[in-house]
């Protein structure tokens, strides 16, 4: 897969949880509320953690690190909401201009800035890629 298909995973990852959380909301399914607020559980955290700390410039890693920490924020605060039974507030920060479109769409424009200005996988200063992460990076620009 392509850097630009990874990230295109991860934004359609955390696009379902939205659709998640309405359903959860009007009592059409379960959640696991403790782990979604965790930012290392989901796929993109992981990703972030391994292949895309060698696969993106240092400067793009830094600001989706940040933004994707801001979005599990936004998730944790829409949890608190529900678990205090607040459910119109919940409502209204998954609503259309409510804290998690925000927070979501801050996430997706920084994943789709590092595609654009990220035409090979760059490394961080004074560290070398592992060897399974240069030989990801030699088969993906193949």
């Amino acid at each position: 897969m392509s850097l630009q298909e990874d990230i295109e995973l991860a934004i359609h990852a955390h696009s379902a949880l939205k659709a998640k959380f309405r359903d959860f909301l009007s009592g059409k399914a379960t959640f696991d509320l403790a782990a979604i607020v965790d930012t290392q559980a989901c796929q993109l955290g992981q990703w972030l953690g391994q292949e895309g700390r060698w696969l993106l410039p240092e400067k793009n890693h830094d600001e989706i690190c940040r933004r994707h920490t801001e979005f599990h924020q936004v998730v944790g605060a829409v949890i608190d909401k529900i678990k205090h039974k607040d459910f119109n507030g919940a409502r209204h920060d998954l609503g259309r201009e409510g804290a998690f479109e925000e927070a979501s769409l801050a996430l997706t424009v920084a994943l789709r800035k590092a595609t654009h200005s990220s035409s090979q996988p760059m490394q961080p200063e004074g560290f070398g890629a592992p060897p399974e992460a240069a030989a990801l990076s030699r088969s993906r620009s193949t």
